[in-house]
């Protein structure tokens, strides 16, 4: 348990005049200046320009906040600045307008709905796996954002509109990512500032936006109900207040979903093969497990089968907390609030690290070495538990978690399943961190294991 803090909190040394704390969290090691903010305190203050946040350590303290007094915290500026590409969806709203929101779209990720999803992204991933290269080198990184593109685009959406909009987030997720991690961390002004990082930045979003709007408009006017997210959204009406979604909100929502099931997936799924491919022992335990669920022959997993997939569980457990993409979130205080003992005022800001919990050595024993066992056979404690927010938690607790966890545990099993991924000699992986932590590049040889 984090001891009580004193009623201020430390400043984090290496401030700078005028730009605060920021030139350190615009450095490569973004990461790795938050994770060392863990020895200052199990909080501290940070200064971003002029503007104050409070980073917590504590793993108690994020609970605090997320949970405990969730109801006093808002989203935060990292939102704010989201807005401008997924607009005023459930990433970004905001209070009373939020739980609207979310009554609303959650039917989409009920239990059943998710379950059906299951062979259809086996399908897909045995697709995309068939169409690499045998003996040659594939950028793993890039496949997995095609691949969970395609995913998305088969399970959400039905529309022939819908491949335009899935190409758009294919290719302008990686510029919409550095551009939100840079106007995060400086001066709102700099958002207006003619450079080529916010031309490019604002092309992008543009270029999302206008896909999204056609597909919902398409909804409207040609297709009605395909029986699809966007579908599902068409028709969706507030049970307390009877009214439906308008087509910007429609689209909103249609641009959260692109962001949060692509990207995540994509980066996490990245990192657990490259661990996968420098382990042969666990590679190995990986084939065998498949091998039992599926049957030699590589049937299509259904939703039944995942729950026997207990390895592959426990690495997407595992790369999900060695690799969490997120290095940075933020909650607003709404009102004047106490966490820890730390007296946060209204619209006080709040900074919580991922990707630093799930590294803390005091809960994750040799924190950097990528070990499975940790979630198998009742190994996680409860402080590994409390420290592990993959998809947050409380009332902002991501409504699509169950077709994330769904998603990576399949898509592993069937890559597994078909084909053996190796590290080309001497490759050593680059992390790249703007507003997510990613590698840079992943070449791997593709060495078929069996017919598909």
């Amino acid at each position: 348990m984090a001891m009580p803090l004193s009623r201020e909190a430390p400043e984090a040394p290496g401030r700078l005049p005028l730009l605060g704390h920021s030139l350190s969290l615009l450095r490569r090691d973004r990461l790795g200046y938050v994770t060392g903010l863990r020895a200052v305190g199990d909080a501290c203050w940070v200064r971003f320009g002029a503007r104050r946040f409070l980073v917590l350590n504590a793993p108690e303290l994020v609970h605090a906040v997320l949970v405990e007094q969730g109801r006093h915290f808002d989203r935060g500026r990292i939102f704010d600045k989201a807005r401008p590409y997924v607009g005023e969806g459930l990433y970004t709203a905001e209070g009373a307008e939020h739980h609207r929101q979310r009554r609303m779209v959650q039917p989409a990720f009920g239990s059943a709905e998710v379950g059906r999803y299951t062979a259809v992204i086996h399908d897909v991933t045995r697709e995309q796996v068939a169409a690499w290269p045998t003996h040659g080198t594939v950028n793993i990184e890039r496949a997995m954002h095609d691949l969970h593109s395609e995913i998305i685009g088969r399970t959400m959406f039905r529309a022939p509109q819908a491949r335009q909009v899935v190409q758009a987030a294919r290719d302008e997720l990686p510029t919409l990512v550095r551009g939100l991690g840079v106007r995060t961390l400086m001066p709102d002004v700099f958002a207006r500032v003619p450079v080529p990082v916010n031309r490019r930045y604002d092309a992008a979003c543009a270029r999302v936006r206008g896909a999204c709007d056609r597909l919902v408009a398409a909804h409207r006017e040609i297709h009605g109900d395909l029986g699809d997210f966007v579908s599902m959204l068409v028709r969706a009406r507030d049970a307390r207040t009877g009214v439906t979604m308008s087509d910007t909100e429609i689209r909103d929502h249609v641009m959260t979903l692109l962001i949060s099931a692509i990207e995540t997936p994509a980066t996490v799924l990245a990192w657990a093969l490259y661990e996968v491919a420098r382990n042969p022992e666990l590679r190995d335990g990986l084939e065998r497990e498949v091998a039992e669920v599926v049957g030699a022959q590589g049937r299509v997993i259904e939703v039944d089968d995942l729950p026997r997939l207990r390895l592959t569980d426990a690495v997407v457990h595992e790369a999900l907390r060695l690799h969490h993409p997120l290095w940075m979130l933020m909650r607003r205080a709404v009102r004047p609030v106490t966490v820890g003992g730390v007296d946060i005022p209204a619209g006080g800001e709040v900074i919580y690290s991922p990707a630093a919990m799930h590294r803390d050595p005091a809960v994750f024993p040799d924190p950097l070495r990528f070990d499975p066992s940790r979630w198998l056979d009742g190994a996680a404690t409860p402080a590994m538990r409390r420290a592990f927010v993959p998809f947050s938690l409380g009332n902002r607790q991501c409504l699509g978690d169950r077709f994330a966890w769904n998603q990576m545990k399949t898509t592993l099993a069937a890559i597994v399943g078909g084909c053996r991924l190796a590290l080309p000699d001497g490759f050593r992986a680059r992390t790249v961190v703007s507003s997510i932590v990613h590698l840079e590049r992943l070449p791997m040889v593709v060495q078929p294991r069996k017919p598909w």
